[in-house]
């Protein structure tokens, strides 16, 4: 079984690709909650989390629905993390989230993905290359997990980086309490009312008013995908996303490699 969110498709992907490969049942996590949340492995049956990687550790929501769900016959444990660089101490914490219900994380890795995160100065889209580099390299990694988790390998493998402990225990508490946060959306005078925000929304925290303009609930998760999903490039977060670019999740192009 394996559990996944993606907000521009990139864990989406991974998630799917791993689904494929090794036979298993995909659930998407936000049409999860609300139901019973109580599922029982079968016999050898694997569970997975798949998520990208916030603020260089595990999101709020995953941890949330870490904690409050339950399921048995728990024996292999593994996560994927995506990531534009590298994750920090995301490792570390997904095992302690984990640890606190009974399990043990078996196996561990990251995949770098193209860049999705704009919200901070020194944050955009990578260049057409490097995004389609970073594509092409995903497909023989998660190749790799594949066979790693068919093996019934452990271990972990989650570009950690520099100054990981900084990144995880000081800047992700900052950015998990200020920055995760729908307050800071608005829409310049290129929106055309067209509702694609709302429909791409996973948590469906976005409604359009009188004017069919979008408004912004509490429930935002920092996922972005209404920012790179607009056709006109009319949603803003802040002055931050100012002249940046938009990304959404397409099969890398291998032909050309």
């Amino acid at each position: 079984m394996l559990f996944y969110f993606s907000g521009t498709g990139n864990t989406r992907w991974v998630a799917q690709f791993l689904a494929q490969e090794l036979n298993d049942t995909l659930r998407f996590i936000p049409d999860e909650i609300g139901g019973e949340m109580h599922y029982k492995l079968k016999e050898g049956e694997r569970l997975g989390f798949v998520f990208p990687c916030y603020g260089w550790g595990v999101p709020p929501f995953v941890e949330r629905f870490i904690e409050q769900v339950r399921i048995e016959h728990v024996e292999y444990l593994y996560f994927i993390t995506t990531c534009g660089d590298d994750t920090g101490m995301t490792a570390e914490i997904f095992c302690n989230d984990v640890a606190r219900k009974g399990w043990t994380c078996t196996m561990g890795y990251a995949v770098q993905m193209p860049e999705s995160y704009v919200c901070l100065p020194g944050f955009d889209v990578d260049p057409k290359e490097k995004e389609q580099q970073k594509l092409i390299n995903a497909i023989s990694r998660v190749n790799q997990i594949v066979d790693d988790i068919i093996d019934g390998r452990g271990g972990f493998d989650t570009i950690p980086g520099r100054f990981a402990w900084v990144k995880s225990h000081i800047i992700r508490p900052f950015f998990n309490r200020f920055l995760v946060t729908p307050k800071y959306f608005k829409t310049t005078d290129a929106c055309v009312g067209c509702g694609k925000c709302v429909q791409a929304c996973p948590y469906q925290n976005i409604l359009l008013n009188a004017v069919n303009h979008p408004e912004w609930g509490t429930s935002c998760v920092q996922c972005m995908r209404c920012y790179h999903q607009c056709p006109q490039h009319a949603i803003e977060w802040g002055v931050f996303t100012k002249n940046k670019g938009q990304y959404l999740f397409k099969e890398p192009q291998t032909s050309n490699v």
